[in-house]
This record gives C-alpha cells, sequence and structure tokens, in this order.
C-alpha cells in the first residue's frame, strides 16, 4: 500500500552536509502495524514525516498505491493528507482554546464535512473519553489528551495513521494503555499503522518491526 522509492534527505551541503535519511527503499503492508525503531537522530522520525508528506526528500518518492504523494502541489498534498492519514504526535498538538469535543472534530472542519455521530460516539466510548468531551486540553492528563488526540486522527477514518513517538511524553500506564488502543482501534477499524518509538518494549507490541540507524534501513 505504502512505499518509498530511493528516499533521501540531506540537510547542509558539502562538510556540513547531515544524512537524514540515505537511499531508502521500503514497503509497509496493508492493515499492518509497523514500528520504526532507532536511537535518537537515526533518522526515524524524517522517515515518518516524509511518509505523511509533513516534510520533502532531497531525492526519492514516496507512494501510496500509485499515487506519488510528494509530487502532489500543496493545496492536494493537504487534501489528500486530511483525507487519508492521521496523524499522532508525542506532544499532542492540541488546541488550547477548544474543547475536547472540538479538538476532535477539526479535521471534519476543516473539511467542511459533515459528523457521524454514531462513529463520534464509538471513538469516545472506545477512548474512554466520553465524560471529558466538554473539557479543555489544559484540564485532561496526559493520557487523556492522548485519547482526544488519537480520536482526532481517526475522526476522518483515515486509511493510514502515522505515529510519532505516542507514548514519548506518558507514564508507563499510560503508554501501555494508548498502545493497547492503537491496537484494538487497528483491529476494529482496519487502519494501516505506522509509528516511530525508541522504547523496544512498545515496538515489541506491532505486527513488524523495521530498524533504522544512521539514516539506513537494517
Amino acid at each position: 500500500m505504502i512505499c518509498t522509492k530511493n528516499l533521501i534527505k540531506t540537510y547542509g551541503s558539502g562538510e556540513n552536509a547531515v544524512h537524514a535519511l540515505r537511499s531508502c527503499n521500503i514497503s509497509f503492508s496493508e492493515k499492518q502495524f509497523t514500528a520504526i525503531v532507532g536511537t535518537s537522530g537515526s533518522g526515524k522520525s524524517t522517515l515518518l514525516h516524509l511518509l505523511g508528506g509533513l516534510d520533502t526528500p532531497t531525492e526519492g518518492e514516496v507512494f501510496y498505491d500509485d499515487i506519488s504523494v510528494l509530487k502532489l502541489d500543496d493545496s492536494k498534498l493537504s487534501t489528500f493528507r486530511r483525507q487519508n492519514i492521521g496523524f499522532v504526535f508525542q506532544f499532542f498538538e492540541l488546541v488550547p482554546e477548544l474543547t475536547a469535543k472540538e479538538n476532535i472534530l477539526l479535521p471534519l472542519m476543516l473539511d467542511n464535512a459533515k459528523e457521524d455521530k454514531a462513529y463520534f460516539k464509538q471513538l469516545a466510548e472506545t477512548l474512554g473519553i466520553s465524560e471529558r468531551l466538554s473539557h479543555y486540553p489544559s484540564q485532561l492528563s496526559g493520557g487523556q489528551q492522548q485519547r482526544v488526540a488519537i480520536a482526532r486522527a481517526l475522526i476522518n477514518k483515515p486509511k493510514v495513521m502515522l505515529c510519532d513517538e505516542p507514548t514519548g511524553n506518558l507514564d508507563e500506564k499510560s503508554s501501555r494503555e494508548v498502545i493497547g488502543l492503537l491496537k484494538d482501534l487497528q483491529k476494529k477499524y482496519g487502519q494501516t499503522i505506522i509509528m516511530v518509538t525508541h522504547d523496544s518494549d512498545i515496538a515489541s507490541s506491532a505486527d513488524k518491526i523495521i530498524r533504522i540507524e544512521d539514516g539506513e534501513i537494517q
């Protein structure tokens, strides 16, 4: 479903060049939970950002089926992301002025799309945040904020979930809960999940583990 072709990301030039990603050729199976692991600075987050079209490569392509997403113009790429990819980040990225419910529905508002109320209710119940929907991010724990972020990522019913250190800001108990929820939601809704983590215990929950070091797939 998703693959890269000779994906390269270099920052700077000459002696100051930093090779964040080196000729990466990799594919991800549909409806599979894949963990990308590596030490700090190995290139794993760079790879994830390129997969999501959040950054541009020095060379190479990213394909979703037959679509080379990095060749889309900014407007089409933005639309493609909103309609096909859900993002979950380490720092939640919730809008502080919006309630939990408003944060979850934000992608629909941006697309002028209609809310599927039954689906929203099911998401909130599955994630255990039904009683917290009127609360603002500052009134939620870290684990609750991440659950809201996951619901927001899923509200557009994306085919793909890209998760960048989704447990990096959580305690051990909350981390286990969030990973368990991601796995349960994947089985329930059939998403392809690609998760970056430095935690080998978290990675062991995935169907497949990919290791990257010094910008190269091992």
